[in-house]
């Protein structure tokens, strides 16, 4: 008897850790602004907010989003990135990677785009 108790007490525990997990990692990808507008994207999309201006903006699906100094949010097709003191690049490529070379130059998969607001979405 005590031995059905105690693997049902270690099921529901294994239980709860799991969902507890599940819950916790969708919920990471939620964000939220000043005025409590919160914005979970689907699984391939990554949002931001502005601190400015408590303006979320997302990046299309597979693809990057970062913010220049300036506070302005630009997204492109695949991942971004802002080199120091530089204009930020997203690889043209849809989930394509980017990154900076030992001379501070952007190298992507397929080719380098200039990242853009226009290719963000607002929720």
């Amino acid at each position: 008897m005590r031995k059905v108790f105690l693997k049902s007490v270690i099921i529901i525990f294994v239980t709860l850790l799991l969902t507890a997990t599940v819950w916790s990692s969708e919920n990471n990808r939620c964000v939220r602004n000043v005025y409590g507008k919160i914005v979970c994207p689907p699984q391939d999309v990554t949002c931001l907010v502005n601190s400015f201006s408590n303006v979320i903006a997302c990046s299309p699906p597979n693809g990057g989003i970062v913010m220049n100094a300036t506070g302005e949010m630009l997204c492109g097709p695949g991942k971004c990135m802002v080199p120091a003191f530089g204009q930020a690049f997203c690889s043209a490529l849809q989930g394509g990677s980017v990154t900076i070379d030992s001379k501070g130059e952007p190298v992507c998969t397929g080719e380098c785009v200039p990242a853009s607001a226009s290719a963000c979405s607002l929720p």
